[in-house]
């Protein structure tokens, strides 16, 4: 039985920076992921994944500079440099401007398949990281010795043992089902529409958050003159818009988005996900910990999904730094770890559905409130510099990949 210090289930962005993380402590990890990664930055990329973005926010991008990946990153992410929020068909508008800040940018934008090949590129040559892929966890015990984990690796079972799990599958309920992890689900009945779109307007580096009584969409500014487009529909609409032509979806996006961006010329391909937040409890069970998507599953109003997730990898750092997982010390880090991340995650989780359910509806007098809100709040400086702040992920403190550096 091959045993690793910590061994990571879920080979996607959450996982692949959690593996790059933790080895720079110089643990030894095993990262499992179900689907062939390298099948995957060979190029047969899902066409859902070619559709999507990342928002990063200045938090995300901290940590990425404390792990030496950003400078590759950034050559190919597009830079917020003002966001710009208002409701469909009211005077009612919020400008956050990284100038304001004394800021070069408020976050980035980034492809979502472009960051994976540099997480993965990244990951292959980490000496104290296996990856192991395709493989399936068949099975998992833990003991106060460690976990002891059956997989399928291309076919073949293999046995394993690590002193820490860390579950990073995303929202999959199998292994949280193994470990006695509650899940609670919220269903938006709402669908998210993807695609990347073609602007008449040359780069601005503006993003637009924009409420409609449909419920929320973003246009994310990617790089050219091409912007991310997340666009929230109740689900028959979502089918219609998913089978209509090009020209048809960018004729209703037009019109619900309208011409502050000048014509819309072009769309790629489009994809859809269902919209649910769920939440895991606990975040920690014996030596296993949930992180990203496996602990907070939330709806993309804010584009806090994955910079939630990078913070519950930036504390889960500090925790583990010159810790000997074997020690009895680990339950006491772990339970520290949850103690830390339990207000952070409320507080965005209710953050993001507070919005959904205050804009995803079109009741005429509260219309008038919500656009009164937006307009009271340009006027407030200082609460404009709060939510800033908040949004940019760093409301709950500071940990050490949060300000840069190992």
């Amino acid at each position: 039985m091959r045993h690793k210090d910590i061994c990571i289930v879920g080979g996607g962005l959450v996982g692949l920076s959690a593996a790059l993380a933790l080895s720079r402590l110089g643990y030894s990890i095993n990262l499992i992921e179900a689907r062939s990664l390298g099948a995957l930055q060979d190029g047969t990329i899902p066409a859902a994944l070619d559709a999507r973005s990342l928002a990063l926010s200045h938090a995300t991008v901290k940590i990425f500079t404390a792990l030496g990946l950003w400078e590759s990153i950034e050559s190919l992410a597009a830079p917020i440099k003002e966001i710009h929020v208002s409701s469909s068909g009211r005077f009612g508008v919020t400008r956050l401007l990284a100038d304001e800040l004394n800021l070069e940018a408020m976050g980035y934008v980034v492809e979502y398949h472009l960051l994976f090949e540099q997480l993965l590129s990244a990951v292959k040559l980490e000496k104290n990281v296996e990856l192991l892929s395709p493989a399936n966890v068949e099975d998992l015990d833990c003991q106060p010795q460690g976990v002891a984990l059956n997989i399928m690796v291309e076919g073949e079972p293999q046995k394993l043992m690590a002193d820490l799990l860390i579950v990073a599958e995303g929202a999959s309920a199998a292994i949280r089902e193994r470990l006695g992890v509650t899940i609670s689900t919220t269903d938006y009945h709402q669908v998210a529409l993807a695609a990347n779109v073609e602007t008449e307007a040359p780069f601005s580096g503006i993003a637009f958050e924009r409420f409609t009584p449909e419920g929320p969409m973003a246009m994310l500014p990617l790089t050219e003159s091409r912007y991310a487009l997340v666009w929230t529909q109740h689900p028959e609409r979502a089918q219609q818009l998913l089978k209509c032509s090009d020209r048809d979806f960018l004729q209703e996006l037009q019109k619900r988005f309208g011409y502050r961006l000048g014509v819309l010329r072009a769309v790629g391909q489009r994809a859809s996900f269902e919209l649910k937040l769920s939440r895991a409890q606990p975040l920690v069970t014996m030596n296993a910990v949930l992180i990203g998507n496996a602990a907070n599953t939330l709806h993309p109003v804010a584009g806090q999904g994955f910079n939630l997730a990078m913070r519950d990898i930036a504390v889960l750092y500090d925790q583990l730094k010159g810790l000997n997982l074997r020690s009895e010390q680990l339950g006491i880090h772990l339970e520290k770890y949850q103690q830390l991340r339990m207000t952070d995650q409320q507080q965005t989780v209710q953050a993001g559905h507070g919005l959904v359910k205050l804009f995803s509806n079109n009741w005429p007098l509260l219309n008038h409130a919500r656009a009164a809100a937006l307009t009271a709040l340009d006027l407030m400086p200082p609460l404009k510099q709060e939510v800033s702040w908040r949004g940019m992920g760093f409301g709950q403190g500071l940990s050490t990949l949060m300000r840069g550096h190992l």
